[in-house]
């Protein structure tokens, strides 16, 4: 009888502890199933989020040095952005972005929303960079192969302090633009089109006349890598740059309704061997005691070698004053561009300034890091 409790007790054992461990298996694979579908639910509604709203941003700073007295440590962008989309459906697609920049005076660069119904069609509206040269428009101070914008872009696409017009606007103006592709390939399409109407006036404030800037831009592709383009501007304003600082000048409504003009092509061929670009640039400048012809241009190349490297060479001109027969500026730059890591690089500049109007030749050299997030 002993024997028998005994047996019939260590059965009960067994088929318990089997319970415990077949009901431990059990939440064990359901905590597991738990967990999968928490991180899907998560990353999908990440996912709904990102759409809406994703967060990016920039910062660049490094080292100028030129034999003129010039030795400094400079951060040159801290750039947080935001982009998104608002719509895609049968209607088309609606985005936007909003970028703002915080090296030196805090100020918002872009800020504008597109609406595309059809690929052939689309309209831009709000502040926006410019589509006037290529090099303003489809390359970043990140994606740049230099670590300075082409002399003719800075000083006739109003990216900088220098710019003959006296407008320094990083390239960007407030308006609308129509915009649209044709002939579409794999991956790019043939024929690329923006018509824009501008202030033509400073950013992030009402305009100063009622005139405004038109701006348009055709860019050829015939195949991915190779772009050609053309494109114009015209304006009126008032340009104060080149006033004689002895002249005594007093406002106008007149000085409202200075006209402006911007012509120039090139063409651009990028892959993953390297790039070749060249850029024309030229235009009227008027202000109340003369008229400015100036021209500008630019050939640049670079070479990708082994992994992470690159190096570049630029042929940079810029005659603020055709009509004096001298041109302002010669720039000769050679550099070499490493990148550790996707989001890291780091440029070594070196260039030959040559100066006319009775100023000292330069030798200058830059060293730029940008971090990409």
């Amino acid at each position: 009888m002993r024997k028998l409790f005994v047996a019939a007790l260590a059965l009960l054992i067994c088929g318990f502890a089997q319970a415990q461990n077949d009901n431990s298996q059990k939440t064990l694979e359901e905590r597991v199933a738990s967990l999968e579908n928490t991180v899907k639910t998560r990353t999908a509604s990440w996912d709904k989020i990102s759409r809406y709203i994703s967060p990016s941003g920039y910062v660049v700073g490094g080292y100028n040095w030129n034999d003129a007295g010039t030795s400094t440590f400079k951060i040159n962008h801290v750039n947080i952005t935001f982009v998104g989309n608002l719509y895609k459906g049968d209607y088309g697609t609606v985005d936007y972005k909003v970028q703002a920049a915080f090296a030196g005076t805090p100020k918002l660069i872009d800020a504008f929303i597109t609406y595309k119904p059809i690929k052939e069609f689309g309209i831009k509206f709000g502040q926006f960079k410019s589509p006037l040269t290529f090099e303003n428009s489809e390359r970043s101070p990140v994606s740049l192969e230099f670590a300075n914008y082409a002399l003719a872009v800075q000083r006739l696409a109003r990216m900088s302090e220098q710019d003959v017009c006296g407008l320094s606007n990083a390239g960007r103006d407030l308006g609308f633009e129509f915009l649209g592709s044709a002939l579409h390939r794999d991956g790019f399409s043939i024929i690329n089109y923006e018509l824009a109407v501008f202030n033509g006036y400073k950013l992030n404030t009402t305009d100063d006349n009622k005139s405004k800037d038109i701006v348009g831009r055709l860019i050829i592709n015939p195949i991915k890598p190779l772009s050609v383009f053309g494109y114009f501007q015209r304006g009126e304003g008032a340009y104060p740059t080149f006033y004689d600082a002895t002249q005594t000048y007093e406002p106008q409504d007149a000085s409202k309704y200075l006209q402006m003009y911007r012509y120039g092509g090139g063409f651009d061929y990028t892959d993953y061997r390297g790039f070749v670009r060249a850029e024309f640039i030229a235009g009227k400048t008027d202000n109340l005691l003369k008229t400015m012809n100036s021209a500008g241009g630019y050939f640049a190349a670079g070479a990708n070698i082994a992994n992470h490297w690159q190096v570049v060479a630029r042929y940079d001109y810029m005659d603020e004053d055709v009509d004096s027969k001298k041109i302002n500026e010669m720039d000769y730059t050679a550099g070499i561009t490493y990148a550790p890591l996707k989001n890291v690089d780091l440029k070594l500049n070196y260039t030959y300034r040559q100066l006319n109007g009775g100023f000292q030749d330069k030798n200058c050299i830059y060293l730029q890091l940008s971090y990409k997030f």
